[in-house]
């Protein structure tokens, strides 16, 4: 049964908005944030009662292949869906428990994450600090402005976030870091078919980056609750799948889909913009391994559901 994470695990909830210690305003002094082990350990005990059996991660052998890959400095990419606040947590227990080698992969991982989850409420402020971030001021920040000079304010705000953002992006990214990125930039929800939608701001990562692995996720221990706010999502046990592409050469990709692009153009006397067909050529990707692990997964839950006591 689903119920809001803050009612159904309240002694949990208290724990990790406690051991929220980092500043909830972002300034360009503090974008890069270090993932703070206590708050991992009590998500972790949340983790594991919610993941069912059977979850894992599929084609991890391309995730050791990147981050061997990272380590000889090159600059390594990870994109994945984004259903869940516990994305990251699922996918990193998940990792721990492959071994030293899943654990080297998720210390590695740095997520590029969007300064509403440093300021929105303790609870999730708890839940994003456990995990090495950096942190950025997305467009969306500036959507309900009106007033002149408060959006002018905020620009200079955003500005300076996301250029002190992208020094220490180009400082880490060649040194044996993976870093992930959401290509929606929000959770998606099936009410708002938007949400789903990649966003064009992402396309400078595949074009600046040596390498990079596309991660699909089937399964959700906490949805997003269309009646509330984040500390409210709404907690479930569930079968969770994260399945993981081949490595991908960014240059490469890029330049065959931009032939692909063109020939299409060609074929329906129509003008795409490169980088907009790049980024969906992604989304389309990663949904259409959702949907292929969606089969397995829903198998895996009926042996799972008729399976004796």
């Amino acid at each position: 049964m689903m119920k809001p994470f803050i009612e159904g695990y309240p002694e949990i909830a208290l724990e990790i908005m406690n051991a929220a210690t980092q500043d909830n305003v972002v300034t360009p002094h503090n974008v890069y944030q270090q993932g703070i082990h206590q708050n991992k350990a009590i998500i972790t005990r949340i983790v594991n009662e919610l993941l069912l059996p059977g979850s894992t991660i599929e084609g991890f052998e391309n995730l050791v292949e990147l981050f061997q890959l990272a380590k000889d400095g090159k600059s390594c990419l990870l994109f994945m869906q984004h259903f869940s606040n516990f994305d990251l947590p699922n996918m990193y227990e998940l990792l721990a428990r492959r071994g030293s080698e899943g654990e080297a992969i998720m210390n590695s991982i740095i997520a590029i994450a969007g300064l509403k989850l440093n300021e929105e409420h303790d609870l999730v402020r708890g839940f994003t600090e456990a995990f090495t971030r950096l942190v950025i001021c997305p467009s969306s920040f500036l959507k309900d402005i009106t007033d002149d000079e408060e959006l002018k304010e905020a620009n200079i705000k955003r500005n300076a976030i996301n250029m002190a953002a992208m020094w220490q992006l180009m400082r880490l990214k060649n040194k044996g870091h993976i870093i992930l990125v959401f290509p929606t930039g929000t959770r998606y929800r099936p009410w708002d078919p938007s949400t789903g939608k990649g966003l064009t701001e992402v396309y400078p990562y595949v074009k600046s980056f040596n390498y990079m692995v596309l991660v699909s996720i089937n399964g959700n221990t906490l949805r997003v609750n269309p009646n509330g706010k984040m500390e409210e999502d709404l907690a479930t046990r569930d079968l969770v799948i994260y399945s993981v592409s081949k490595v991908i050469n960014c240059r490469d990709y890029r330049h065959e889909l931009d032939h692909e692009r063109v020939k299409e153009d060609s074929r329906e006397h129509n003008h795409h913009d490169s980088k907009e067909f790049i980024v969906d050529s992604i989304m389309a990707e990663m949904n259409r391994m959702h949907e292929e692990t969606e089969k397995k997964r829903m198998e895996l839950l009926a042996a799972i559901e008729c399976k004796p006591e």
